[in-house]
């Protein structure tokens, strides 16, 4: 394994005699013991949490870590076991993905946002396990979770990229993060797990009317870019904040790109191209 995988550092100690350490990991579920370098081990600076991991193997089969990046989360090893427990082992990544995502935000009046979805439990559990969509893109369990982050991440580092401020930066992350979150809304009121489609984005205010008034009365030009972001958008809407079009790109983006894999997931790698109703879509692999 030479990419970069997320995970959980539960211990790293360095050899007394040796320019090595000892690593344990939690990944994908599994305990995995390795070594790795003393040298990459004190750069890392830390001796547990979350992080990305650079695995191989040398010649006896024995895992080695050849790099350590610490993702400087609150999370702790609890709470990163909770969702991970929510979520099947192939899409474990995006549990240290969320966590990466929520250590962006270091505005305090966007905090509210963040300690409401990790608080209360039967959002987040529907928030990461419902599909995005019934039929269109990210229609699978987990799809809602996986494309709201992707949206959040595309949004936050678009943003920062065309030196937007760092508080524009933060609400383009929160609203990517939750702006289809008014999707879950019929499954929490009538305890029904099938997506069902509606006016999510009224619905998303419905949800997040208690951080959203706790914004309200710190700081009312926040909460009104942010209401922009989350909101629908009537025919012949006029943007006011420049970081409403990256926003809803990163959801084009996103919502797009997953339609198109979905449609040639089952097709050999040389079609280049496929018919969905009267529209061709086009690839290259």
């Amino acid at each position: 394994m030479n990419n970069y995988i997320y995970g959980w550092l539960k211990n790293l100690h360095i050899n007394g005699t040796l320019p090595t350490a000892n690593c344990e990991l939690l990944i994908s579920k599994q305990i995995i013991y390795a070594i790795t370098s003393a040298d990459i081990a004190r750069k890392c600076q830390i001796v547990s949490g979350l992080a990305q991991f650079q695995l191989t193997h040398d010649i006896m089969g024995n895992h080695v870590v050849c790099d350590i990046e610490p993702i400087l989360s609150q999370c702790n090893e609890q709470q990163y076991l909770n969702l991970t427990s929510m979520i099947n082992n192939t899409n474990e990544h995006l549990i240290a993905r969320f966590f990466k995502l929520l250590s962006f935000v270091t505005c305090s009046e966007l905090q509210p946002f963040i300690d409401f979805i990790l608080t209360k439990q039967s959002i987040l559990q529907k928030f990461i396990q419902a599909p995005a969509s019934l039929n269109h893109h990210h229609s699978y369990t987990h799809g809602l979770f996986e494309h709201s982050i992707e949206v959040a991440e595309i949004a936050f580092n678009n943003a920062k990229h065309l030196n937007h401020s760092s508080i524009e930066c933060q609400a383009a992350l929160v609203a990517g993060l939750f702006h289809d979150i008014g999707k879950i809304f019929v499954m929490l009121h009538q305890a029904n797990d099938r997506y069902i489609p509606g006016p999510h984005e009224g619905y998303n205010f419905a949800i997040l009317a208690e951080p959203l008034a706790k914004l309200g009365s710190r700081n009312r030009q926040l909460l009104e870019l942010l209401s922009s972001l989350l909101a629908a958008k009537p025919s012949g809407y006029k943007a006011r904040y420049a970081i409403e079009h990256i926003v809803q790109q990163a959801d084009r983006c996103s919502s797009e790109s997953a339609f198109i894999h979905a449609k040639f997931q089952e097709l050999p790698d040389y079609y280049h191209f496929c018919k969905v109703g009267d529209k061709v879509l086009k690839r290259m692999s």
